[in-house]
């Protein structure tokens, strides 16, 4: 018996007649051509959409984003700016180890080291301290004069700039290292590239009553600081600022029972004006009381203040001024 095959059970007549197979083979091929060229044009016509909407054959690109309020701009990275330059070292100091006695000096930096001056004749004349010789001061951040003979200073020395206390007995010819001085002095760190600094006492770092001190005044009871718009002092019963408005201080000094300071913009006073704050310690509801008026001093200056014995200097430019009557009237010094 010869084997059974398999076989298809599906034969063409039994289906009907579909439009595809009334079409010749010629019609047929033309039909073929035509749906190619719809194919192609549809994704050609997808393509031109997606590239007007913003799209991208590259997704790893980004397109500009627009910001609000202005032209978008060129680039998805911000512009660069430029990092701001540090500040330039202005600030001055002037201690008083009597009515005759003065030490004063400029901040300097570690690249172009401080001046320190003493005059004993109640600054007519000056005499430079050696104190780069000595021991390679760079900056001073503050100075105190406890006596005519003794005077005290925080500062950086040496090559590396490093901060420490300084201390002479001997009016100057000869210096020791007084590490306590960073604990019991107050005084400011040196400025940063943007312009702030920060205040040390007793060897620690407090907040700042504002971005900027511009002026610092510190005894071993009290510490004054000054900014743009306040004047404030700390208060060491509960660790914080106690500040009053008052703006364009130059200088500050202070005393046991009063706070004295010298600033511009004073009514009536063409100079800098002197002020007082009275009181051994600042409370919110101090005032500021005018005292006199330095007609001659540059307003554009950095200034200093110091008191000894009722004897007031301004050092201020290029010119100190006196009062020998706590800053009631001014002359300058020499004339």
């Amino acid at each position: 018996m010869t084997p059974k095959q398999s076989r298809s059970t599906y034969r063409a007549g039994d289906r009907k007649e579909t439009f595809w197979d009334r079409l010749g083979s010629k019609r047929r091929t033309f039909a073929i051509i035509g749906l190619a060229l719809f194919l192609v044009a549809d994704v050609v016509l997808v393509g031109l959409a997606l590239t007007a909407s913003g799209g991208s054959s590259s997704p790893g690109t980004q397109r500009p984003i627009p910001t609000f309020g202005g032209t978008p701009s060129a680039s998805a990275s911000p512009e660069a700016t430029e990092e701001p330059a540090a500040a330039e070292p202005t600030d001055r100091f002037i201690a008083a180890g009597s009515a005759t006695v003065l030490w004063r000096a400029t901040q300097g930096s570690c690249e172009a080291p401080a001046v320190v001056e003493r005059s004993e004749d109640a600054g007519v004349t000056w005499s430079a301290i050696p104190t780069v010789e000595a021991f390679d001061l760079r900056v001073v951040s503050a100075l105190l004069a406890t006596s005519e003979e003794e005077v005290q200073l925080i500062g950086s020395a040496g090559a590396d700039c490093t901060v420490g206390g300084f201390a002479s007995s001997d009016a100057g010819d000869t210096w020791e290292s007084a590490p306590d001085l960073l604990s019991t002095v107050a005084h400011q760190t040196p400025v940063s590239p943007d312009g702030s600094t920060a205040v040390v006492m007793a060897g620690q770092q407090v907040p700042a009553p504002c971005p900027t001190v511009e002026a610092l005044a510190a005894n071993v009871n009290r510490t004054v600081t000054a900014c743009s718009a306040v004047l404030a002092e700390w208060d060491t019963t509960n660790g914080s600022w106690t500040a009053i408005p008052f703006a364009g201080i130059h200088a500050v000094d202070v005393q046991p029972e009063q706070i004295l300071f010298a600033a511009r913009g004073v009514t009536g006073c063409t100079g800098l004006g002197v002020l007082r704050v009275p009181g051994t310690a600042m409370t919110e509801a101090s005032t500021a009381e005018s005292v006199g008026c330095v007609a001659g001093a540059d307003v554009t200056a950095p200034a200093a203040l110091a008191s000894a014995e009722g004897v007031s200097w301004l050092w201020v430019g290029d010119t100190l001024f006196s009062s020998p009557d706590e800053g009631a009237s001014w002359a300058s010094v020499g004339s």
